[in-house]
């Protein structure tokens, strides 16, 4: 049976007890509408999950800490996702699944065909809503280490930040499968929004070491481009 699993922020011991935060008091009692003593999961995003016992007091959920359970979800290769930000539910999908798929960190990418407008203060809205997404992503998926969502950054930031073993860079355009890269556990994969990345964004990023690479003879869009890329990899290098 799958234990129902909560994100705390919180360094939890063994034999203590934790009154939930409102959001997952509500998911616990109202939503999933679980009673007095049932069991379940906690983990802080940190490498260990708890076994927990719930008490519901006034509407919150009190977690009764009973041991603590280390586990080994995560991919023996790092991916991190440098993606394009797109409209509508299209990022959200891409952070979601590319986290399921066990990727290590996302960084949302502002590049010159991105139609979103995102000022400070929305952005910082948009970065909250996407920690969001990547923490229910890993409730859902078993996960233990909670990927980073970094801050939005501009093309020409996010293509001079990595320093992995392998940089990839997705363009239809290519002649090179990504078969034909070496053996990494270190990977930035570099995707642009609808509409791609500009011929001038393709240029600069092979110039920075990008390796453009295409999957398959047909047009992705970008969130399928996503996962097929992380997908790729992980069968390639990592634990598929």
């Amino acid at each position: 049976m799958k234990h129902i699993r909560i994100y705390q922020p919180e360094d939890f011991e063994t034999g203590q007890s934790y009154l939930l935060d409102k959001s997952s008091s509500n998911h616990l009692i109202k939503v999933l509408r679980l009673k007095n003593n049932y069991r379940f999961h906690l983990f802080n995003g940190r490498g260990t999950e708890y076994s927990a016992t719930l008490e519901v007091s006034n509407k919150r959920a009190i977690a009764h800490i009973n041991q603590s359970i280390q586990t080994d979800k995560e991919s023996n290769i790092n991916i991190h996702l440098l993606q394009g930000i797109s409209k509508g539910d299209r990022m959200d999908f891409a952070i979601q699944k590319s986290i399921e798929l066990g990727v290590t960190s996302i960084t949302p990418v502002i590049t010159e065909r991105t139609a979103v407008n995102l000022n400070d203060d929305r952005g910082l809205k948009k970065t909250k809503h996407w920690t969001a997404i990547s923490i229910s992503a890993c409730e859902q998926s078993g996960r233990s280490f909670l990927p980073k969502i970094n801050p939005i950054c501009h093309f020409n930031d996010a293509i001079n930040q990595p320093n992995g073993d392998a940089k990839i860079l997705l363009d239809p355009l290519s002649k090179n499968s990504i078969h034909t890269l070496s053996a990494t556990n270190n990977i930035y994969i570099l995707i642009g929004p609808e509409g791609g990345l500009s011929d001038i964004e393709i240029i600069q990023a092979k110039n920075k070491q990008f390796n453009g690479v295409k999957l398959g003879p047909r047009v992705l869009r970008t969130e399928t481009a996503a996962l097929a890329a992380i997908t790729s990899a992980q069968l390639l290098w990592g634990d598929f």
